[in-house]
């Protein structure tokens, strides 16, 4: 079964600040298709799901976001808090983010776009469709 695995990005930094690009094919192992961001108040959990086709890359822009992933039989847990490394979460991992700081923002990169029917909400279904 696949895993997620952490990707680092180069962050360009000067006196003025930092900068980190992400480009498919360049870092980000898909062609971007959908961007999107998160921001939740401390200690709010987001995300409880899995996609049954989409690729997620997590990047925690600003704050600390802890992502525990799950694929039916175990979990692991990371930490985010550098816009220089991102999360890649595949297909069929159930994924639950929760917000360490107040005020902190994830973005999302997908490979593809948004489709209500990707997503399994229920974690008993997921785990039953994981086994096969």
């Amino acid at each position: 079964m696949l895993k997620e695995k952490i990707i680092q990005f180069e962050v360009h930094s000067n006196s003025s600040g930092n900068l980190c690009v992400y480009e498919s094919d360049d870092g980000v192992p898909f062609d971007i298709k959908r961007i999107f961001t998160v921001m939740a108040k401390k200690n709010e959990i987001r995300g409880n799901h899995a996609h049954k086709i989409c690729q997620q890359l997590l990047v925690c822009v600003s704050g600390e976001i802890e992502v525990i992933c799950d694929d039916g039989l175990n979990q692991r847990i990371y930490r985010l808090s550098e816009m220089g490394k991102g999360l890649l979460i595949p297909p069929r991992i159930w994924a639950s983010e929760k917000y360490i700081n107040e005020g902190s923002v994830l973005m999302v990169l997908c490979d593809q776009a948004y489709e209500k029917n990707d997503y399994i909400f229920n974690y008993e279904e997921f785990k039953k469709t994981n086994q096969n």
